[in-house]
């Protein structure tokens, strides 16, 4: 009797594509030269997605590390490099007068990478405060399309000068690194009003959180003259401090103190 492929047991799907006296080959015999070309086509057009190609390349080659990892080490002198060869060559005008979303920028951001490497611990808080002063001033020439990425920039700028300012003790620290502080807080301020007359906006986050961290410094300050024992003279420079303080006016609280030293 003869017995037709209904009453077959069913195979699994790895021996039906294998064999060859099956259904695979049985079902291809139905099928015309050009109708499996067209098959074959439709095959080619199949892409893996970006995540299993991921998987398997990492399975086979083994985790991938993100971010710069061959010899770290030579990163800071690279960068360094970069900067001064910037300053060396006629590149340096260019890059300079570069904003945030323009190509040469990416050039000058090495550069203040590079320069950011040769500066002390104790310099770095005025040098951020610069840095955000240029990107202030980068603004006020900045083309409508870059006016985000210049902002970004200046957040970020700011983010890193709060971060550093935590650290200063401004009773241990030179007056001169004191006097840059104040000095870029100042300027900052100034082009931040600049900035608005022209109708942009940069938020008040960034500068409530600089106000902050010169809260700290002046508060630590105060308290540290006031386990002193303090001529007569001193004594009425720091209740002065504390009239500056008390109106919120941290910078000049400060700029005092260093005046009077």
């Amino acid at each position: 009797m003869r017995t037709s492929f209904s009453s077959l047991p069913s195979l699994p799907a790895e021996a039906r594509c294998v064999t060859k006296g099956g259904f695979f080959r049985h079902n291809i015999s139905y099928m015309t030269e050009k109708q499996l070309i067209g098959k074959l086509k439709e095959l080619r057009q199949i892409q893996p997605s970006k995540d299993w190609v991921s998987l398997t390349k990492n399975q086979i080659l083994g985790q991938e590390s993100t971010g710069f990892t061959l010899f770290p080490y030579l990163r800071p002198a690279l960068v360094g490099f970069i900067a001064v060869l910037v300053l060396m060559t006629g590149l340096y005008v260019s890059v300079k007068s570069s904003v945030p979303g323009e190509a040469l920028y990416a050039i000058r951001k090495i550069a203040h990478q590079g320069e950011a490497f040769f500066v002390s611990e104790q310099e770095k808080p005025a040098f951020q405060l610069k840095l955000a002063n240029d990107r202030l001033e980068d603004l006020a020439k900045a083309p409508a399309k870059n006016l985000a990425p210049t902002i970004s920039e200046f957040q970020a700028n700011m983010a890193e000068a709060v971060k550093t300012l935590s650290k200063i003790n401004a009773s241990s620290s030179s007056p001169e690194t004191m006097q840059k502080i104040v000095a870029e807080t100042k300027k900052l301020e100034e082009n931040k009003q600049k900035i608005e007359s022209l109708g942009v906006v940069i938020g008040e986050e960034e500068i409530s959180e600089l106000d902050s961290a010169l809260f700290r410094i002046i508060r630590n300050l105060m308290r540290d003259l006031d386990n002193r024992t303090l001529s007569e003279e001193k004594a009425k420079i720091l209740d002065e401090m504390r009239n500056l303080f008390i109106d919120g006016k941290y910078s000049e609280a400060l700029e005092f103190y260093l005046i009077n030293q």
